[in-house]
């Protein structure tokens, strides 16, 4: 029992290191020096420049694909990257809450959430850019995510069950 507390310790710290990177790689453009930039114009009084949202469902994501060439271009590095990001959100929620049994929709949701946080977030503060089509692939990342949690959690149970018999 205490090895399955320890565990879930872990799962815990390892989910506060990826939202605080999450907020680090989105919002504050980290590595690169955008958000650096943005926070020290905004502390001397400079103009905000904020551009209009992107409401449009589909309208990036349609244009990027028509504009990418190949795997390592831009674009698709782009909107692999969105998905890419919240893979993770959608494996450690259901391992955090795993009495309780979450389901699919409460994780895919409260990801969403999140996403739409984020988009909400990186618009007032002028860090970025609100694209709805980026709530759109994160939560698909979110999903995905799930997805693994429970093909791997059908794997290692049919393993356990194996070594019973």
């Amino acid at each position: 029992m205490k090895t399955k507390k320890k565990g879930k310790k872990y799962i815990y710290i390892l989910f506060g290191i990826y939202m605080m990177a999450l907020i680090l790689v989105i919002v504050l453009k980290f590595p690169t020096k955008l958000g650096i930039q943005s926070i020290k114009m905004w502390l001397s009084g400079g103009e905000i420049i904020r551009l209009n949202p992107q409401l449009k469902p589909m309208k990036t994501i349609i244009t990027y694909i028509h504009y990418t060439q190949a795997w390592y271009d831009w674009f698709f590095k782009n909107l692999m990257c969105n998905i890419i990001m919240f893979l993770p959100y959608g494996i450690l929620v259901p391992l955090m809450d795993s009495e309780k049994k979450r389901g699919m929709l409460f994780v895919v949701l409260s990801g969403a959430l999140l996403s739409l946080f984020i988009e909400i977030l990186q618009w007032v503060t002028a860090f970025g850019h609100f694209d709805v089509d980026d709530i759109i692939l994160n939560t698909l990342g979110i999903a995905i995510g799930y997805g693994i949690y429970r093909v791997v959690s059908a794997i290692l149970l049919s393993r356990k069950l194996s070594r019973k018999k």
